[in-house]
């Protein structure tokens, strides 16, 4: 009868444990399903936060531009000149998502150099698409955000919003990109004429 000995056994054994440490059949295959999953979300995650960016970008320099050609306007704004400012911002953006404009006239009736007693107010607005016109109490909100001007002069507040949903659901659900850019008019009176509807203009001076 041969006994064998227990020191045999274990080095046996751990010869067979560092032959299949050193084997490397099929770790390609275990590293790709963990790690392919990793670099496709990854990647996608990229793809939807730079599409994200570069739509916000892209808003920002559409409303520079709209409230730059407002800025200029000498004949004034009827709902034909607004309308086509809104297909203005749909082409500069693409037209990708659902999109609003709210154009505002803005005028200071009271102390207008003062940060605590500054009263501001609504001579006209509109909005396309659904969006209510800016009122009073809005403007109170944002007041703090209204560069100081003179009293009689005007500003125009341009508003843009577009309802953004991702290319993919990574975690960033849909939401609204806002932007709002406050102008002063580049002409000599400082003043932005409207339609009041009848087929005259009116503009801040005549606003009751």
């Amino acid at each position: 009868m041969t006994v064998r000995s227990p020191l045999l056994s274990l080095s046996r054994i751990a010869s067979t444990v560092r032959a299949f440490r050193s084997q490397s059949d099929g770790s390609l295959s275990v590293e790709t399903v963990i790690i392919l999953p990793i670099l496709c979300f990854v990647y996608i995650a990229g793809v939807v936060w730079f599409d994200a960016f570069r739509t916000q970008y892209t808003n920002l320099s559409a409303i520079y531009a709209i409230s730059d050609m407002v800025s200029r306007e000498q004949n004034g704004i009827d709902q034909d000149y607004f309308e086509g400012l809104h297909s203005v911002y749909q082409f500069l953006t693409n037209g990708a998502h659902p999109t609003q404009l709210r154009l505002s006239i803005v005028e200071c009736t009271k102390d207008c150099t003062s940060s605590d007693s500054r009263e501001l107010a609504v001579c006209w607005s509109t909005g396309t698409a659904g969006r209510p016109p800016l009122e009073d109490t809005d403007i109170a909100k944002m007041e703090d955000r209204i560069p100081y001007f003179a009293k009689g002069d005007q500003t125009i507040v341009t508003e843009t919003f577009m309802a953004y949903t991702p290319l993919f659901n990574i975690g960033m659900g849909p939401r609204v990109f806002k932007n709002e850019i406050f102008t002063r008019p580049r002409g000599v009176t400082g003043q932005i004429k409207w339609d009041k509807g009848d087929g005259s203009f009116d503009d801040c001076f005549n606003n009751d």
